[in-house]
């Protein structure tokens, strides 16, 4: 089923076809509120064959979203789903027991309100198997609310406060119809997968009680603005202050603003340290060309705190890692990627922050501490620290390292967990155990947004 970028999938009546005799039955699968394709690419991509522990499932093909039942199979043994080159095939003890037509995708629910079972993992609604280069693409296709049940337990604990998990409800709807409109992976003809890429999805079998109660009673709601739906990102851990999505992902989006935590739960901290002979492994894998690696130094801030460049020193040249993905994964090769660009490199010098003002005809540049500020009483003094306000939150002005060299290597002493844009899922935690509501945490996070169901 080919799908346009900015469709909307919204089914409200269930049609029943009463079986005539000597023709097939013909049912519709349907559902109420928006119907989500999911990509079954964590556990699930590549397979030439999968089997089916399910003994009874309804088979057919899928009409503009809905389910169409051309049959009803049975198996002790379960049943095997294999890509041939006359269609995709059930076979189940060595015996054909069903072919699809060749280029038809095969929808396969299961009976009587059943999951369908699989490698492990049970699923709401109809799983569909197509052909792709001899391989099966498995995608997962059922309500918005159905879809959540599965993501929630996989993306914030349920033993958090039930305000945070509605609000982390809302946050992956939203997402999830954004990505849907974006036409994201409109490539592999599904609207989101399982994976980190999207949301940490895995089906029916995690589900938990808290985490239901939670899509339910947010059912439909989402973020918009200027009308659309935003790209509500979330991640686990600040560590202080989130950061503007331009200083990740290069977009300024107006909604996704730098904003100081109120209370975070627990913030992550850590701690890393590297050798010289491992930094300088991890800089030739970058082929970074600066031989040995013999200092490091972060050149530059956001201004959230977290370090948007990163200098390496060889005995060759210099070499930068700029922005989320270059800094973090620089380290991949040597430990791992690391938890955030929120970090500090132990026991390296510092600079004074050069600045600039205006007395409202020239403009002035120089180092923070050769400036003088006078106070409401008149009073002349010295500028040891400085802030910056940015028409929603007010940061300090602080001096960046220098050069970390000498000795066995560097330690990198950081905060927060993931990229930092969006909702720090710690700090709902902790403003939801503080007594703020649902609404109020994604408010806080997500700036000037709307908080209603589509089509309001």
């Amino acid at each position: 089923m080919k799908r346009n970028c900015d469709f909307l999938r919204i089914f409200a009546v269930l049609f029943v076809t009463i079986a005539v005799l000597l023709i097939a039955p013909v049912t519709t699968y349907a559902e109420e509120s928006m119907q989500v394709r999911v990509g079954l690419r964590r556990s699930l991509a590549n397979r030439e064959t999968i089997i089916l522990t399910n003994t009874n499932i309804l088979v057919g093909y899928g009409d503009n979203g809905a389910f169409r039942q051309t049959g009803q199979l049975h198996a002790a043994g379960g049943f095997t789903v294999r890509n041939l080159s006359n269609g995709i095939v059930l076979t189940s003890a060595g015996q054909t027991l069903h072919t699809f037509p060749t280029g038809q995708p095969a929808w396969i629910t299961a009976t009587d309100g059943n999951f369908i079972t699989m490698a492990g993992y049970s699923f709401r609604g109809v799983v569909e198997f197509s052909p792709a280069a001899g391989r099966l693409n498995i995608v997962n296709v059922l309500d918005m609310e159905e879809y959540l049940l599965g993501v929630l337990p996989s993306e914030m604990s349920p033993s958090f406060h039930a305000e945070a998990l509605k609000a982390q409800a809302v946050a992956a709807r939203t997402y999830t119809f954004n990505q849907m409109l974006r036409g994201t992976h409109s490539a592999t003809n599904f609207d989101i997968c399982d994976t980190t890429c999207c949301q940490v999805y895995r089906g029916a079998g995690t589900e938990n009680a808290n985490a239901s109660a939670a899509v339910w009673a947010t059912t439909g709601l989402m973020l918009f603005y200027n009308d659309m739906p935003i790209l509500a990102s979330y991640f686990s851990s600040s560590g202080g202050a989130t950061e503007n999505s331009e200083d990740v992902w290069w977009e300024a989006l107006p909604y996704l603003r730098s904003v100081n935590e109120i209370v975070e739960h627990n913030p992550m901290v850590w701690e890393r340290t590297f050798t010289w002979a491992q930094l300088t492994t991890a800089a030739a894998n970058q082929n970074a060309g600066i031989g040995q690696v013999t200092g490091v130094s972060i050149s530059r801030l956001a201004p959230s705190g977290r370090v948007m460049n990163l200098t390496f020193h060889g005995a060759s040249g210099d070499w930068t890692a700029l922005r989320e993905v270059t800094i973090r994964n620089f380290f991949s090769p040597i430990g791992g990627t690391l938890p955030s660009r929120n970090f500090s490199i132990v026991g390296a010098e510092h600079t004074t922050p050069q600045v600039s003002t205006t007395n409202g005809h020239n403009d002035f540049e120089a180092p923070l501490n050769t400036m003088q500020a006078v106070n409401s009483r008149g009073a002349v003094s010295t500028v040891h620290m400085g802030y910056i306000y940015d028409g929603t939150t007010t940061r300090r002005i602080d001096s960046t390292a220098t050069r970390a060299s000498g000795g066995n290597g560097i330690t990198i002493r950081g905060s927060g967990w993931g990229h930092g844009v969006g909702m720090s899922q710690m700090g709902a935690e902790g403003m939801a155990r503080a007594g703020f509501t649902f609404d109020e945490i994604l408010h806080h996070y997500y700036t000037g947004v709307e908080l209603r169901t589509h089509g309001q």
